[in-house]
């Protein structure tokens, strides 16, 4: 179980795919929100067509933290902007790869290629802290994704919307407990977390009877359990129970850092579309 972001280079994270693969290893990322029983549940409805075909997805993951520039000096906060700590990128690589693997998770497409645009609201900071990356999917989705750490106000922001031909969806982490679900021409309807007739994924990442607090801790061990069922599986010669075989995979971390360095590249270049697959899945 490796933190995010995998690495520092797409080569290093593509030899620990390698390397797990040889060794016929489970190797995971701690994108630890897909643990949530409601996103899962959000996952279920758009793979048994509940919202049709995806269109649109739009994924955010903004705070404020370090917008203050009093801070700039601040060791806690000043090496997330220094390239010789954090590498290429700052707020993209530390929050935006939350809310884009987040799209990738729910819509069951992969980022193909971007169009990137930094900023550095504060002037003294060389990487960004504010993004926004519009992407395509190999599923024909078309994706909008913000980031930021200078946004006053917005306190931890990660929030995912999903449009599709027949309806939409909408999670927000700070609201774990209720998914928003429009069917077209209908009413809006709230799903409620721990509630009856949800789908076996979310069902089985529910801690805590219906109405009750649940939260990061809990959406993080299900990552956890679902790695230990990965691992029983393995052990006992059967494929793993399907509703909590959802952990991050190492290529999930490799996507990322091809994500991270396709979206530099791309801001350097005035927001030009590059491919932001990795290249050995190319």
């Amino acid at each position: 179980m490796c933190e995010k972001p995998l690495t520092v280079t797409e080569d290093e994270a593509a030899d620990l795919v390698n390397t797990a693969h040889a060794a016929g290893r489970i190797c995971a990322v701690n994108y630890g929100y897909t643990g949530y029983a409601l996103v899962r549940h959000m996952r279920a409805m758009v793979a048994r067509g509940d919202i049709g075909k995806v269109r649109l997805v739009v994924a955010e993951f903004a705070h404020g933290h370090h917008a203050n520039a009093a801070d700039a000096n601040n060791p806690r906060v000043r090496w997330r902007y220094d390239p010789a700590q954090a590498g290429v990128s700052a707020q993209f690589a530390d929050c935006g790869i939350h809310a884009l693997h987040m799209a990738s998770f729910v819509t069951g497409q992969e980022v193909a290629k971007l169009s990137a645009d930094f900023a550095s609201c504060l002037p003294e900071r060389v990487l960004e802290d504010d993004a926004m990356v519009n992407f395509r999917m190999d599923g024909g989705a078309v994706g909008r994704l913000w980031t930021s750490s200078v946004a006053i106000g917005r306190q931890h922001g990660l929030t995912i919307q999903v449009f599709g031909e027949t309806g939409g969806l909408r999670w927000a982490q700070e609201q774990p407990n209720q998914l928003h679900y429009m069917p077209l021409g209908q009413r809006l309807q709230i799903i409620e977390r721990g509630e009856g007739n949800l789908s076996p994924e979310a069902d089985r990442a529910s801690r805590v009877t219906v109405g009750h607090a649940e939260g990061m801790p809990l959406a993080f061990g299900n990552i956890y359990r679902d790695l230990a069922e990965g691992i029983m599986a393995a052990r006992d010669g059967r494929k793993a129970d399907p509703a909590i075989d959802l952990y991050p995979r190492v290529e999930d971390g490799l996507r990322s850092i091809a994500a991270i360095h396709a979206a530099v590249a791309s801001a350097g270049q005035a927001g030009a579309w590059v491919d932001a697959r990795p290249k050995m899945f190319r």
